[in-house]
């Protein structure tokens, strides 16, 4: 039996109004140096399109991130992937038009080198600015087929050669999606599947997460460990992705059982494929994690972990774990300590 310790108290995390502050600065930092191009195209003065770029940057990340006008980014995240395009492209350039009328009213208000604001060429402005956004649009249409983590590591080659990292993995899987579809349709189900796995990404975002692979209607999401990163907040993610489909639940009024799972350890990490290229992963550690879902359904639990990945994971206040045993999984001789949470 493994000795494991009682969660100790963590810091009071930042509030969220400190962290939205800390995103609207970061977003009109960001937005600002977007200016830099207009200073050169337009030729007018570096502080002339830099408040430009604030606004229009600021505006256009604000929305991407929820930050201003949430209710309809989500509305459009609902719609076909074509129709979404076209809504978050239009939705961009009228964001590029009031960011423009917000600067050029903010410099003739402040009296902000008045020679150089007559000079700018609206028509050029917004050109840049619509190009950018298209350009960004794309590549975050990308970004978000795969991931963030993944894009970025398929970019840069980071495995291209296969490496061994420590990683921290999270497996959910939607328990009763085959009753679902007996009882519903294939297509209701399927909406329904969807639902469930796009409530997922704000709580993986938050615990700064990755969704590496969606296979039907289970995600694996995963946390790279490092000797100066040790442990994640995969644990603190769990319980906010349990809280946020009970929500679901209730708000749809459907029956969505789901079991989530938890295991950390070696792997294999290694960009594969040719035509379509993906990150995957390796060894006794992922080979494990598959087999921990029949485990938490024999144990009627919809969160279990290991003893290791509790042990990697970062403490969360109140919850401690809840030994349940040593199970031989197939293929392993050695037994895992399973373990439930309370609190």
């Amino acid at each position: 039996m493994v000795s494991l310790p009682e969660s100790p108290a963590l810091p009071t995390p930042s509030t969220p109004i400190w962290r939205h502050v800390r995103a609207w600065v970061l977003v009109l930092l960001i937005g600002s140096t977007l200016g830099f191009p207009i200073a050169h195209w337009a030729g007018v003065s570096l502080p002339v399109s830099m408040v430009h770029g604030a606004f229009i940057g600021g505006l256009c990340l604000a929305f991407k991130h929820g930050l201003l006008l949430r209710t309809s980014r989500d509305r459009i995240a609902d719609l076909p992937r074509g129709r979404a395009l076209l809504a978050l492209y239009a939705t961009y350039i009228m964001l590029i038009l009031l960011g423009i009328a917000l600067a050029l009213s903010t410099e003739a208000l402040v009296g902000m080198d008045g020679d150089d604001s007559p000079n700018i060429d609206f028509f050029q402005v917004f050109t840049y600015a619509a190009a950018s956004v298209i350009l960004l649009l794309l590549l975050d249409q990308s970004r978000s087929l795969i991931g963030n983590q993944v894009f970025f590591a398929l970019i840069t080659g980071r495995y291209a050669r296969p490496l061994e990292e420590q990683r921290l993995f999270l497996a959910i899987d939607m328990a009763n999606s085959t009753a679902l579809a007996a009882r519903l349709g294939d297509r209701e189900a399927m909406r329904i599947v969807g639902r469930f796995l796009h409530a997922l990404g704000e709580p993986v975002r938050a615990h700064g997460g990755s969704i590496d692979k969606y296979v039907g209607d289970q995600a694996i999401i995963s946390w790279r460990l490092t000797p100066q990163r040790p442990d994640a907040p995969a644990l603190a993610c769990a319980l906010a992705i349990r809280r946020t489909l009970t929500a679901l639940r209730r708000d749809m009024g459907v029956e969505l059982g789901f079991r989530i799972t938890l295991h950390a350890g070696p792997v294999i990490v290694a960009q594969v494929g040719d035509q379509r290229r993906e990150i995957t992963y390796f060894g006794d550690t992922i080979n494990s994690l598959s087999r921990l879902d029949a485990i938490a359904k024999e144990a009627g639990r919809d969160l279990i972990l290991t003893a290791d990945g509790w042990q990697r994971c970062r403490p969360v206040l109140g919850v401690t774990p809840l030994p349940l045993g040593p199970v031989i999984l197939r293929g392993r001789e050695a037994p895992l300590e399973i373990l439930g949470v309370e609190g």
